[in-house]
């Protein structure tokens, strides 16, 4: 008599792991995409912030991202288009080095003053010394070139 019992208790029992399966499947199926993914679609769809993270992560080679200095210079620039002015401090230095791209102390410059006219406080500070100390290297030709840069930058021409 105790047979019938069981077997009622297995029914039940398979029936619970299948709807547990079930409902894991379901779980696993609605896991977010990875970060690089989403930064990527939010970067493509004209998103400043995204456009500077996904260039930080390509100079540096995270999230499952090779480091790529064309991608990240592409995605800081893109940024910079919108006035992101961490991108464009991120130019700045990617310029003064020669980050993979030929070293440019005048677009350096020029990257360095249209980031610092948006910023304040202690951030405008560092990026003013990154300025200055980018200027020190400029001729007087240069850094008047620089300026007129920056300034055309600030008018709305993208360099």
């Amino acid at each position: 008599m105790g047979f019938p019992a069981w077997t009622i208790l297995q029914s039940c029992l398979a029936a619970s792991l299948a709807i547990s399966l079930s409902i894991s499947v379901a779980i696993c199926q609605e896991q977010p995409k990875p970060l690089r993914e989403r930064l990527l679609e939010r970067a493509q769809q004209g998103d400043a912030s995204a456009q500077f993270e996904l260039g930080k992560h390509y100079e540096a080679g995270r999230i499952g991202l090779p480091k790529d200095l064309a991608q990240a210079t592409h995605w800081y620039r893109e940024a910079a288009k919108q006035g992101e002015p961490y991108a464009e401090i991120s130019l700045g230095i990617i310029y003064e080095f020669g980050k993979g791209v030929p070293r440019d102390y005048v677009i350096a410059y020029m990257w360095f003053e249209r980031s610092a006219a948006q910023l304040t406080g202690g951030d405008r500070e560092s990026v003013v010394e990154l300025r200055d100390a980018v200027a020190a290297k400029l001729n007087p030709a240069q850094l008047a070139n620089a300026r007129r840069l920056a300034k055309e930058a600030a008018a709305g021409k993208n360099p």
